[in-house]
């Protein structure tokens, strides 16, 4: 079994020119439609690919890493407790303002915050509307042909699995 099998490692997604315009525009009518005051879009590895609102870029990487995080957190209990479905949505609730997020095609994770004015219900239509729409961006950047930096990518990931089995199957090894 290689360290890959044994662990889930995510991995980046990376957007050109034109998928960012469909996020963008996506985004646009999410916050039109529910007056959210953020709205963060990372991927699973907690990169942030697009930061919306009244927040600054530094506390933006670090919310999206922590997003990611709870997001990794809660299908590790999940899988603990025996449930093989992953946590798709979760939500975070504050005195004065929320937070909703939600799993984008397993490939990133989109999260608001809005305020208490206004209604999750409300939110998660438009949230899911948004979430459909991402899903068809990630999976036409899925189904596109590789490129040569892409097909880079995927021998540097084989050399890294290599790597990580080599140094998983020595810090096992038992001690003498």
């Amino acid at each position: 079994m290689t360290v890959s099998e044994q662990f889930t490692v995510p991995r980046a997604v990376s957007f050109g020119v034109e998928q960012m315009k469909q996020i963008d525009a996506c985004l646009d009518e999410l916050e039109k439609n529910t007056g959210v005051t953020n709205a963060i879009l990372t991927d699973i590895t907690g990169q942030s690919v697009v930061c919306r609102g009244k927040i600054n870029a530094r506390d933006a990487e670090a919310l999206a890493a922590l997003i990611a995080g709870s997001h990794a957190a809660s299908a590790e209990f999940g899988r603990v407790l025996g449930k093989t479905t992953p946590v798709v949505n979760l939500s975070h609730e504050a005195e004065t303002y929320s937070i909703y997020s939600t799993n984008v095609a397993d490939a990133l994770i989109l999260s608001v915050a809005f305020e208490k004015n206004v209604k999750l219900g409300m939110v998660r239509v438009f949230v899911e509307r948004a979430c459909q729409r991402l899903t068809e961006i990630v999976n036409e950047l899925r189904s596109a042909p590789l490129d040569d930096e892409q097909v880079k990518l995927r021998i540097v990931d084989k050399d890294f699995d290599n790597f990580l089995e080599k140094e998983f199957a020595e810090i096992t090894k038992p001690k003498k």
